[in-house]
């Protein structure tokens, strides 16, 4: 079960604590386990003996001080039936997660991003996206929005929407977004994106290498929806409320178009890589989170 045995990681910020407000709604009705995790990142890597006792007092005193910040959560999801577990380590905070989640055999990672890195390469934060790339359990990844003095996100759920490209990789996330629909009794809407007119510049000339209006178009979009339907169906049968809808334009965009318009949703969807010519999945999950400010529910890809 997806939020059997659930790893919360926070910094001790307001905003990394936002995460918890869409997990209390995924988690509604269960016997969860949450285990609370806060990394205290080394300053000094290879200290001499001196240094390193220096640097172990102020660690000493962090860590007493995340045990109380820890505490003060603890006791009002306890009040949700929650169970609520408390870890406190040092080390890199991206692999700290990794190992936890190994140990306590968790079913489910759950943090926030900044939707921004801090170096090349890592778009997410640098956090996020280490975790998101290497786990091999589920993520869910909130982007929390500013509202005054408060971060906030979803605390409840309207629709949950699984974007699919027509492979196997993306079908992947359908078993779980069934788990969940069934659990929480909520309607799922499937989309896929399709590409929009494009038109290339040479030189003092363009020429349209794909017309919206065009024959070919036209036939895409009509396998597109049969595909839809053909998926809808499996869902439905299960006695799931579903919904078909196709877009045209870049895919993350189109994605986000319709969380937003389905909004508040979360969108389930792997990271796993391209399966075909013309299938978008890859690097467009990545996207979806760090642009996103509904819960992104990422899946680690089907073992090849």
């Amino acid at each position: 079960m997806l939020t059997e045995r659930i790893l919360v990681a926070l910094d001790g910020s307001h905003r990394s604590e936002a995460v918890l407000q869409p997990l209390l709604a995924l988690t509604e009705g269960s016997s969860a386990s949450l285990f609370l995790l806060h990394v205290v990142e080394r300053v000094v890597e290879y200290p001499d003996g001196e240094t390193e006792a220096f640097e172990k007092r102020h660690t000493d005193s962090v860590m007493d001080a995340a045990r109380g910040y820890l505490e003060s959560l603890r006791e009002p999801l306890q009040k949700r039936g929650l169970e609520v577990s408390l870890k406190i380590a040092v080390g890199k905070p991206h692999a700290v997660i990794l190992e936890e989640a190994e140990r306590l055999q968790a079913t489910l990672i759950a943090l926030t991003s900044r939707g921004r890195g801090v170096l090349p390469g890592l778009r997410l934060g640098s956090v996020a996206a280490r975790v998101l790339t290497a786990s091999p359990v589920p993520v869910l990844v909130v982007r929390p929005e500013r509202r005054g003095k408060f971060w906030v996100a979803p605390r409840r759920l309207r629709s949950l929407l699984v974007p699919l490209d027509g492979s196997r990789t993306a079908e992947a996330a359908l078993p779980y977004a069934r788990e969940l629909a069934l659990n929480l009794k909520l309607p799922v809407t499937l989309a896929t994106v399709l590409p929009a007119p494009v038109v290339v510049a040479l030189g003092d000339e363009s020429i349209i290498l794909w017309e919206a209006q065009s024959p070919g178009q036209r036939r895409l979009e009509a396998r597109a929806r049969d595909y839809l339907s053909s998926v809808a169906s499996r869902l439905r049968a299960d006695g799931l409320q579903v919904e078909c809808q196709v877009a045209l334009g870049p895919a993350a965009s189109g994605i986000l178009y319709w969380a937003n318009r389905y909004r508040p949703c979360l969108i389930v969807m792997c990271t796993g890589g391209h399966s075909g010519p013309g299938r978008w999945l890859g690097g467009v999950t990545e996207e979806v989170v760090r642009r996103s400010h509904m819960p992104v529910l990422a899946l680690p890809p089907p073992a090849r």
